[in-house]
């Protein structure tokens, strides 16, 4: 906990400690309570903002936590052209965050502001990968997939915004994981002026609004990807921006699990049978025409298999869900030869390609094999 002045004095300040106070701005709202508690960590806040220093702030139950960091940051945002990042663990808040609070400042607050929902991208189709994915569909999918892709691009065309929670009913991850924005295919540069990319439009939204609510995980996402720095200029997510983390107790946990290295059978297997899937014959390779790919591929599923039923053999799952691992050898390496060996053969494919378009997608599944690696 840092230690909090006793008496925290400037205009800024004080302004934000009357909108709290008994007969202030914030009494005319509906349910009005007013919390002394409430008011100093309002004042709080807009202190640590004037002065550019980090706050730690514990409070309990009842205070009114969300109005008190809510109403200095917007004001804050608004007078300095910054740009106010709210973070929260769970969907509830972020709820609560756009639908209770926000409206209730925006007919309160003496400045007009707009908020919005960081959402990650691949909650958006991408009309490119879409209109691709058509055309290539017999190479792709199966029969029950190609169905679902023409459901997809008939919502495509009359969707608001492009994204799942427009979808009354959750697609088939396997057609939608082909069609939603990829970082390196979908670019400021490539996308950045098509009026038809819902993820662009979404972008230009979120840059032009004053405060941003996100939840921890996209917010380590975002903090760590290279791609999304390249699209940062001036603000969003730094440099110009100002961060509130809400529900902080557990930042922990969620960043060390998105800034670590990790690596799934299940997420290992997706990437291999996007360029060729056996059981189908369905992928990328089928597209290309490539048989050596095929080969390297359908291989490389079964040692994949093979090898993670070899990890779990060697680990004691009976306490729990998780198993600490101390030795490096703890079973031999039978995979890294075999993904470098199909890591080089999509660089081959690339090589011949005289599609830009699919050439995207490879180099971008190739990095994913890298980064397995």
């Amino acid at each position: 906990m840092i230690a909090l002045k006793n008496s925290l004095g400037s205009d800024f300040v004080e302004r934000v400690r009357a909108f709290f106070s008994e007969s202030g701005p914030l009494s005319k709202a509906k349910n009005f309570e007013f919390r002394p508690q409430q008011q100093e960590m309002a004042a709080a806040v807009a202190n640590a903002l004037e002065e550019e220093r980090h706050l730690v702030i514990e409070a309990g139950t009842g205070v009114g936590k969300s109005l008190a960091y809510l109403t200095p940051a917007v004001l804050w945002a608004i007078e300095e052209h910054k740009k106010a990042i709210v973070s929260t663990h769970t969907i509830n808040l972020q709820e609560q965050l756009l639908y209770k609070d926000i409206p209730i400042l925006k007919k309160i607050l003496p400045v007009e502001f707009e908020a919005a929902l960081v959402k990650g991208r691949q909650n958006y189709i991408c009309p490119r990968r879409l209109e691709r994915a058509l055309q290539q569909a017999n190479e792709l999918f199966t029969g029950p997939e190609q169905n679902e892709l023409n459901r997809l691009a008939e919502w495509a065309r009359t969707t608001r915004d492009g994204s799942l929670s427009d979808l009354s009913i959750e697609p088939d991850p396997k057609v939608w994981i082909q069609v939603c924005s990829e970082a390196h295919i979908c670019t400021q540069k490539t996308c950045g002026q098509d009026s038809r990319c819902f993820y662009q439009q979404a972008r230009k939204r979120l840059l032009g609004a004053d405060v941003l609510v996100i939840n921890h995980t996209l917010l380590f996402i975002l903090l760590i990807s290279p791609e999304a720095q390249e699209e940062r200029e001036s603000g969003f997510i730094f440099p110009n921006d100002f961060l509130i983390l809400d529900e902080a107790h557990t930042v922990e946990r969620v960043a060390s699990r998105q800034v670590g290295i990790g690596i799934s059978q299940y997420g290992l297997r997706s990437i291999i049978q996007r360029l060729y899937n056996a059981r189908t014959r369905k992928g990328l390779f089928t597209v290309t025409r490539d048989a050596e790919g095929v080969r390297l591929a359908a291989e490389l599923v079964d040692g994949a298999e093979k090898f993670f039923a070899t990890v779990e053999s060697k680990c004691d799952f009976k306490k729990g869900r998780e198993f600490r691992v101390r030795d490096a050898d703890l079973v031999p390496d039978t995979i890294t030869s075999r993904l470098t060996a199909l890591q080089a053969r999509v660089s081959e494919v690339v090589k011949r390609a005289d599609d830009e378009f699919l050439k995207a997608e490879l180099q971008e599944y190739s990095r994913r094999i890298r980064d397995a690696r």
